[in-house]
């Protein structure tokens, strides 16, 4: 959240737990769950306790990609440092804060004859030279951060910022961007890919029973990256996908800014069909048709 002065910002975070995890790739139609276990999130409550439920679909089609994202999370903090007004070395931690995002994103790849996310994302294709493309499309957000309990913004300090009960706000825009993946020694690679958007937003500053609205352009990123193995049985992946967008409000200079991302490490087998999966098949031709399943 920006402040007046631009000095004095505060960044609230969510506490992200690390889950442990296991899913299903059939064709390019994949499944995953996962859950927090304890030995691996040793630690956290010292910052605060955050609740979510967090649904991140990639889809990777042959001609294009698209993200849906739906996303909930109650309870942030704020590190020590990025709230000023705090004891060195505490978490500033507010449960009562909580966010509600809904995304959907869809690109056109290019290069369809070469290049492919599957390899990173999915595992079930196995990419044995470096290619690039083209990608171009555009998205749209609707996010909305509230507190039930007081402001957005602490006691302390509020001075340096606009009085917020809620911020909320629509963006949707056009982008073009470029992706490519080098392959080292066939069965190595490195993936990137970098959207940029041009995004129109309309913001709403909430202040009690008081609305403050903004219409203001910003620009959005969309990005993915992966480094990895693949082989035409097993597979290693570390990948990270995400985005960020800025938003200005009514009375401040600076936009806020508001990323959200998702950090995946996935170890993969094939095995493979002598049949294909009945029903199964039949569903997903009808839905995304042959050519691209």
């Amino acid at each position: 959240m920006s402040s007046f002065n631009k000095a004095s910002n505060i960044t609230y975070s969510s506490n992200a737990t690390t889950n442990l995890g296991a899913g299903v790739t059939y064709r390019n139609l994949s499944a995953n769950v996962s859950a927090g276990l304890r030995f691996l999130n040793n630690g956290i409550e010292e910052r605060g306790k955050t609740t979510s439920l967090d649904f991140q679909f990639h889809f990777f089609l042959q001609n294009r990609i698209s993200d849906l994202l739906f996303l909930h999370y109650k309870g942030f903090y704020a590190a020590p440092g990025s709230y000023s007004y705090e004891p060195f070395g505490n978490y500033y931690y507010r449960p009562d804060i909580q966010l509600n995002l809904l995304g959907l994103t869809a690109y056109h790849v290019q290069n369809t004859r070469r290049f492919s996310y599957r390899a990173a994302f999915y595992q079930n294709e196995w990419i044995r030279k470096s290619s690039g493309t083209l990608l171009y499309g555009g998205g749209v957000y609707f996010e909305r951060i509230s507190s039930k309990d007081s402001g957005l913004i602490p006691a302390k300090g509020s001075d340096l910022f606009s009085n917020l009960s809620a911020f909320r706000y629509i963006s949707v825009g056009p982008g073009i961007g470029y992706a490519y993946t080098m392959v080292i020694k066939k069965h190595f690679y490195v993936l990137a890919s970098a959207i940029v958007n041009g995004n129109i937003n309309f913001s709403t500053s909430e202040s009690g029973s008081i609305n403050n609205n903004k219409t203001s352009f910003g620009p959005g990123i969309n990005f993915k990256t992966a480094a990895g193995y693949g082989g035409n049985v097993w597979s290693v992946s570390l990948s990270y996908a995400g985005n960020i967008l800025w938003v200005k409000q009514a009375g401040v200079s600076n936009a806020n800014t508001f990323p959200a991302s998702e950090v995946r490490l996935t170890l993969a087998r094939q095995i493979i069909l002598k049949k294909p999966v009945p029903v199964v098949s039949d569903v997903i031709n009808k839905i995304f048709g042959k050519e691209n399943y």
